[in-house]
């Protein structure tokens, strides 16, 4: 099975297998032997064949905010509940909060998933399917299947820590901290090496299932003080195919023929921070009542705003928040939309994010993939019109000059691969609803030559510098925007590219976000069904 594993991440969203090199002697075998001694099992040995494990949040201790960079709580809420089937290296993780399932992912022996409250489900790819990778490694307890190192002694949590470097081929590193004297495992870094990926898991309990058999059975995450303690712990159930496979999606789209919608393209004042922002509006009806929203490829849902919010009388379901381009958090509510209209086709019972906040705004929301998850949709700039289609049996046409880029929705937005001179970021997300050209990750800025000390946005003379504003708010500090040598973006090409470097970590090291300034040049055909998006030029 281990063998499968690492493979299959080799070749990115597919079955995720690679021939692994058995552990040394010389290496971290000695400790991985006696940490298996103190659990008393490990992966492969028979011991623990499958398990459904229940964790609940402690409710008494709130976890502060994520910060970029940082690991997120996986249960934000207190009092909500995670239960894990898994069947070896196999498995289902599902988040339940507010009776529902808010969010799940796991490993079906062929590829890494994620879904979203909506149910709908994308493969993950890249470093996040090689961070997945090697959590699944450690939480199998299948350490001695992987190359590892045994490094220097450290203090993990105030305790004496014999450390091991956990290398899984096609995986992302991962640092272990184990008890000197008994060899429980203390916690663990992922991606030690890189600050900007680098994140902390703690374990603060084990306890047993069998005699002598343990399991890890509280932990915390980063600096969040909240624990994560099983409250139920059920070894060697039956764990089926089925029972590993993702959910259902929960919308349902009612498509009526064919037919376009106009659009507006606009000056988005109110939202962002320096005027000649661009965007593209569409009329939308949401339960029986009409607004305007921003057509938002960068968002990862639905977002309702302001009055309109309040007026679509939508199902509260509970709390939530959402994070924009400076990496702000936003408290907002969950809600249950009945129908959402645009045009002739209807998305039926889609949770939606409301905030009834006054923003200021010229917009009543946001629609971005729980939109685009289950259609087609082209948006054609010249014409000023948006068509929606079923994507059974749809294939869009690749017109003279046109690519169909393979995206990546790892993180629900289509990420594609960008050259920024000589560095390629593999996941750079196609975001309408931004205005910039290019943002790029704050890691890349000592990297790049400017080509020009002022720079020219919407108009205005910049001394380098502008603000981000989005729904988060406004940045707190302004970005470095220089004009870059070039930007290759599939078969396009750009010299003396506007770019910007996010103020924030948001990004990671491998992504970005390309804005309006260059997807205006092109009519889009987002077709995520099939996992692609369609880029055609448009003379604009």
């Amino acid at each position: 099975m281990i063998q499968r594993v690492l493979l299959a991440a080799a070749v990115g969203a597919c079955a995720l297998a690679c021939s692994a090199e058995p552990a040394k002697a010389a290496d971290g075998s000695a400790l991985i032997a006696q940490h298996k001694a103190y659990a008393g099992w490990a992966y492969g040995d028979g011991t623990l064949k499958s398990a459904r494990v229940t964790t609940e949040a402690q409710a008494s201790s709130p976890a502060p905010s994520p910060k970029p960079g940082a690991t997120p709580d996986p249960l934000g809420e207190p009092g909500a509940t995670s239960v894990v089937l898994r069947r070896e290296l196999l498995y289902r993780s599902t988040e339940n909060a507010y009776g529902l399932d808010a969010s799940s992912d796991g490993f079906t022996g062929s590829v890494f998933w994620r879904a979203n409250v909506n149910g709908n489900t994308v493969t993950r790819r890249g470093r996040d399917a090689r961070t997945a990778l090697t959590e699944d490694i450690i939480a199998a307890e299948a350490l001695a299947e992987v190359p590892s190192t045994q490094r220097s002694d450290a203090t993990f949590d105030g305790k004496s820590a014999a450390v091991l470097r956990a290398e899984p081929k096609t995986g992302v590193p991962a640092d272990l901290y184990f008890d000197r004297a008994s060899g429980a495992l203390l916690g663990y870094v992922m991606q030690p090496d890189v600050p900007l990926e680098r994140y902390t898991v703690h374990v603060v309990a084990y306890a047993e299932f069998a005699p002598g058999k343990r399991y890890v059975s509280e932990v915390r995450y980063g600096d969040s003080k909240r624990i994560h303690r099983v409250t139920k712990f059920e070894p060697n159930v039956p764990v089926s195919d089925a029972d590993l496979h993702p959910p259902t999606p929960r919308p349902t789209w009612t498509f009526g023929e064919p037919r376009s919608v106009p659009i507006e393209v606009v000056e988005h004042a109110g939202l962002y921070t320096r005027s000649g922002a661009r965007a593209v509006h569409v009329a939308v009806t949401v339960n029986g009542h009409l607004g305007h929203f921003l057509f938002d490829s960068g968002s990862s849902g639905i977002l309702m705003l302001g009055a309109f919010a309040t007026t679509v009388h939508a199902t509260n379901i509970g709390h939530t928040a959402y994070r924009g381009v400076n990496g702000g958090d936003v408290s907002a509510n969950l809600a249950r939309v009945d129908t959402l209209t645009i045009g002739g086709n209807t998305l039926k019972n889609v949770i939606v994010q409301s905030n009834t906040k006054d923003t200021g705004g010229t917009i009543d929301g946001l629609i971005g993939y729980d939109v685009l998850a289950g259609a087609v949709v082209e948006v054609d700039l010249v014409k000023q019109r948006l068509t929606i289609a079923d994507p059974a049996g749809y294939e869009p046409p690749i017109k003279q000059g046109a690519y169909a880029f393979p995206v990546d929705l790892s993180e629900f937005l289509s990420g594609v691969p960008v050259k920024v001179n000589d560095k390629v970021l593999p996941s750079v997300w196609l975001d309408t609803g931004d205005d910039f050209f290019v943002i790029l990750p704050h890691e890349l800025e000592r990297n790049m030559i400017a080509l020009a000390s002022t720079i020219n946005i919407g108009g205005a003379e910049y001394d380098r510098k502008a603000y981000f504003g989005g729904v988060d708010g406004s940045a707190a500090e302004p970005a470095n925007c220089v004009r870059l040598n070039e930007i290759n973006i599939g078969p396009y090409r750009y010299q003396k590219a506007l770019s910007c470097f996010a103020p924030n970590d948001a990004f990671g090291l491998d992504g970005g976000l390309i804005g309006f300034d260059f997807l205006r040049h092109f009519n889009w055909t987002f077709d995520y069904p099939h996992g692609r998006v369609v880029l055609t030029p448009n003379g604009l």
